[in-house]
């Protein structure tokens, strides 16, 4: 009980704080090993977008803290080809709609709140890549049910959990 009601509080105060700052902005977010603060931002084909616009294009985070977008897939794909050749850095692909359609971001990062991006509660299909295991939480902070993925797995529908992750570990 005391720590959702944690989570609760903290989840209360990021929105505040994405409120305040504003979505033009970039979005400080913590280092989970160091602590230090990390100011993600996005960019659509070289000019910066409000994260909450992530989840609208074809994105990757290959370039943490810099997220990377295009309005076409076959640019993104291009460039995610090239980076997977110089290193295979992504653990899963999360993708708007069932059957990896829609928008998409391969994800080389933890998000423990999703919003951040523009992401929360917006993912109905995956891939894991790389042979990496993760876990999708429904709640910020990596609480409430898990859904744990290994090992290249697909999943072109997500039945009940449709729509409803808030966080994204790799494990």
């Amino acid at each position: 009980m005391a720590g959702r009601l944690r989570a609760l509080i903290t989840g209360s105060i990021l929105v505040g704080l994405m409120l305040v700052v504003g979505s033009w902005s970039p979005v400080a977010a913590a280092d989970e090993e160091s602590g230090a603060a990390t100011t993600i931002t996005a960019y659509l084909d070289g000019k910066a977008i409000p994260l909450a616009d992530v989840s609208r294009y074809y994105c990757d985070d290959f370039s943490y803290p810099i997220i990377t977008c295009s309005r076409s897939s076959l640019v993104s794909t291009a460039r995610t080809t090239v980076m997977s050749l110089l290193a295979s850095v992504d653990y899963a692909t999360i993708y708007e709609y069932n059957l990896f359609s829609g928008a998409w971001m391969h994800v080389s990062q933890d998000y423990n709140v999703l919003s951040l991006i523009g992401w929360n509660d917006k993912i109905s299909s995956f891939k894991g890549r790389n042979s990496e295991t993760g876990i999708f939480f429904t709640d910020w902070l990596y609480g409430g049910s898990q859904w744990s993925f290994c090992c290249n797995s697909q999943q072109g529908s997500l039945g009940g959990y449709d729509n409803t992750f808030s966080s994204i570990k790799r494990t």
